[in-house]
């Protein structure tokens, strides 16, 4: 729309420009009512790639600094959430699902990239009294007479022993999905644990998501770098340093969230770590149950 006038000797034209999503008048680069920058008319290639990044990474600075305040300062995150500093930060859902899919796609990516096999998830093999682990008659009447074999059946069983990747892969899919049983059960448990300071369960559900993404992103790491390495002892180290990165995190961030004594902090956390490990092995046993019933 625009709109014609003169000033003195001078004539001058305004142009209103309307939003292109709702139509609602534009003050400045981005729509009032629906938050829309206005995109220009006619989308060149360097406008593409722009708009592509800008989504993908945030240019304006927020993956790069929330990802830092993550595996930087334990805790920091879920305190500014907590108390209303948010725009700043990524959202803590979204924050999880980049580290978890870093976790889950940094195993293809060394095999893709030095063609060596990850170290295996799970593995079913038939070790008979010579050492060797081929599938003789004696090994297959032992076999067929075992409880896992009258479990799951003699021919699943033998399909699992001789399709180790594919049981891999089926696990390594489900995993994701598990991880979301565990989420919740984390912040009732550190919800039973502190409720005198934080008393809110979706509170608790925020550190847990913060929690579990800096883990992702450690394991990452050390899954990277372990992978990429030519000795078998550099993975072993970078493995203990991801482990023992894992508990200095979780103790600093509850010491910042809650607000306890260092004593207090290491007694509540040697309390809920045990409950917490339990349920994750079920976890993965069940993993493993569905896995090798799917085959």
């Amino acid at each position: 729309m625009k709109a014609s006038g003169r000033f003195g000797n001078v004539a001058l034209t305004l142009t209103r420009m309307d939003c292109l999503n709702c139509g609602a008048p534009m003050v400045g680069p981005y729509c009032a009512s629906c938050g829309q920058k206005q995109p220009h008319p006619d989308l060149t290639l360097g406008e593409l790639v722009h708009e592509a990044t800008e989504e993908l990474t945030h240019w304006d600075g927020k993956v790069p600094a929330t990802l830092k305040t993550l595996f930087l300062k334990p805790g920091q995150l879920t305190t500014d959430f907590l108390a209303g500093r948010r725009a700043r930060w990524l959202s803590p859902l979204r924050l999880y699902l980049i580290c978890s899919v870093v976790f889950f796609l940094s195993g293809p990516l060394v095999e893709a990239i030095t063609h060596r096999e990850m170290r295996e998830l799970a593995k079913v093999t038939v070790k008979n009294k010579d050492g060797s682990t081929t599938l003789n008659p004696d090994s297959a009447d032992d076999l067929e007479n075992s409880d896992l074999a009258r479990l799951i059946g003699r021919e699943r069983l033998e399909r699992v022993m001789t399709k180790t990747p594919e049981l891999n892969r089926t696990i390594t899919a489900a995993f994701p999905k598990a991880m979301f049983l565990l989420l919740p059960l984390f912040a009732l448990l550190t919800r039973a644990a502190w409720r005198r300071k934080v008393a809110r369960y979706p509170a608790h559900l925020y550190l847990s998501l913060h929690l579990h993404a800096a883990w992702f992103g450690a394991f990452a790491v050390a899954k990277l770098v372990g992978g990429f390495a030519t000795s078998d002892t550099v993975g072993i180290i970078v493995g203990t340093l991801a482990a023992a990165y894992v508990v200095w995190y979780g103790l600093v961030s509850f010491r910042r969230v809650f607000g306890d004594s260092w004593g207090k902090t290491i007694a509540k956390t040697a309390l809920i770590a045990p409950v917490y490990g339990t349920a994750f092995m079920a976890v993965s046993f069940g993993l493993l149950a569905y896995a090798v019933a799917s085959m």
